[in-house]
């Protein structure tokens, strides 16, 4: 997938500019905020969607297991194909399959013909599709940003997450209640403004440069990406405590509700714990700018793994929402800092023709075990009941910070400033323009790029 580059492209813009002059950067992020708040409404329909096919509340529970599945199947060789076509065209692509998905649900349904595993294909496709795009996305901003500005930009896709947390599910249940397709339509619309706003990027976002890559098997550059995130002291620490919290926080949580369920607690007010929860992300991802700024990466790694354990103890023995929000409200606040200054220390350090394939090996590494959460949460909670189900759980989590802890390069890892670079190690490429054959000289990857006001 070869990407033509353009020759009149403005110059990059000094990385003393504030991020919100950055053009390239606000209209990728405006768009994928759009999609995102999409997606926020269809995953939160999903399973009404399915229970109102089915009457099973079992059944309903498929199309969401089926998007994580189709999200963790595809990840290592996606990472490849991200690394071997444009970014551009893998982020339109990625888009415009996501809103053709949609769309056919929205068809069925307006005919009265939608069925279980048509809703179940969808989200698997839909979790496929996604696998390509996070992380061809993630390399474009490693071209559009300047590498000092990677960690605030990494806090503002934090922030547009939660955002689309707070809004897209009442949104989606007041649409349901009034059209019951207008909320899939809504997403796939939402995919089409994405893609409509990458196509706006002026930077080339090509794949990267044939004579950077050498050629091989799908098994071989699947192996080079996670030979990369293993051989690294910090990313493997981060990998072990990320596999381990994500799959003991999703069990937590699946006992967490059905334990308030058992307890009388009505689903609305239980919907009440991810508003607080939301409103929390939201307000850690605008402080997270500078608190990445402020504070050493690995510290606040750390930092992140405390307050995570210290919060979801005393959830197990409540049944008050509002207590259960307040404590997730606390867990999540950090969380945005910890997530942007690892995610954009990741981007720093990789080259840019593995940036696809590490990304890929990172999230999947970090949602190998995800799968199995809702499993363990229902099942402990059926054998022992909801609280020794969330104490297990949240033992797991403390236990999880074990790899930070004992990690002596964790410790020791600063401030952004302090990182490697690897971009002022590369060499400049140069591309060559498909329309006119001349070669066009690139900025590193991570360097200062970006153009005109937004």
């Amino acid at each position: 997938m070869a990407e033509s580059v353009d020759v009149t492209a403005p110059d990059p813009q000094p990385s003393q500019s504030a991020l919100w002059r950055n053009h390239d950067f606000v209209i990728l992020w405006s768009g994928e905020t759009v999609s995102q708040l999409g997606s926020s409404m269809s995953f939160f329909l999903f399973p009404i969607v399915g229970y109102a096919i089915t009457g099973s509340t079992a059944l309903a529970a498929l199309a969401g297991t089926a998007f994580t599945l189709g999200s963790v199947l595809v990840s290592l060789p996606a990472g490849v194909w991200v690394d071997r076509w444009s970014r551009r065209t893998t982020m339109q692509l990625s888009n415009l399959a996501g809103a053709f998905f949609y769309a056919t649900l929205v068809v069925a349904m307006v005919l009265d013909h939608l069925t279980l595993a048509h809703l179940i294909v969808a989200a698997f496709l839909t979790g496929v599709v996604g696998r390509f795009f996070g992380p061809a996305e993630t390399a474009a901003i490693r071209t559009v940003v300047p590498t000092d500005q990677l960690a605030t930009a990494f806090s503002q896709n934090e922030a547009r997450q939660h955002l689309a947390n707070l809004i897209g599910p009442p949104v989606a249940g007041a649409l349901y209640a009034v059209v019951r397709w207008v909320p899939f339509l809504g997403d796939a619309v939402s995919y089409l403004v994405s893609a409509a706003a990458v196509g706006r990027i002026r930077s080339p976002l090509p794949a990267p440069p044939r004579s950077e890559q050498s050629v091989s098997s799908m098994r071989a550059d699947i192996a080079e990406g996670l030979r990369f995130l293993w051989n690294s002291m910090v990313l493997r620490a981060i990998v072990l405590f990320a596999c381990i919290v994500n799959f003991a926080a999703l069990a937590l949580f699946i006992a967490l509700t059905l334990k308030l369920l058992r307890a009388g607690v009505q689903p609305a007010a239980i919907g009440l714990i991810d508003t607080i929860g939301a409103v929390a992300g939201i307000g850690g991802s605008i402080v997270a700018p500078a608190i990445i700024k402020r504070v050493p990466t690995g510290p606040l790694s750390i930092a992140v793994a405390v307050v995570v354990s210290v919060a979801v103890v005393p959830m197990a023995f409540t049944n008050n929402v509002v207590y259960v929000g307040l404590l997730v409200a606390g867990a999540l606040f950090l969380l945005p800092a910890g997530n942007a200054s690892i995610l954009a220390y990741l981007v720093a350090i990789t080259p840019d023709r593995l940036q696809g394939r590490v990304q890929s090996a990172l999230g999947f590494s970090a949602s190998a075990l995800q799968p199995a959460g809702p499993i363990v949460g229902g099942g402990l909670l059926a054998l022992f009941g909801g609280e020794p189900a969330m104490i297990a759980m949240a033992v797991v989590i403390c236990l999880s910070g074990l790899p930070l802890f004992l990690s002596r390069d964790i410790r020791h890892l600063g401030t952004p400033d302090t990182w490697p670079d690897v971009a002022a190690d590369l060499p400049v490429p140069e591309i060559i323009d498909d329309q006119s054959g001349v070669a066009v000289a690139m900025a590193p990857p991570g360097g200062e790029r970006g153009a005109g006001d937004a």
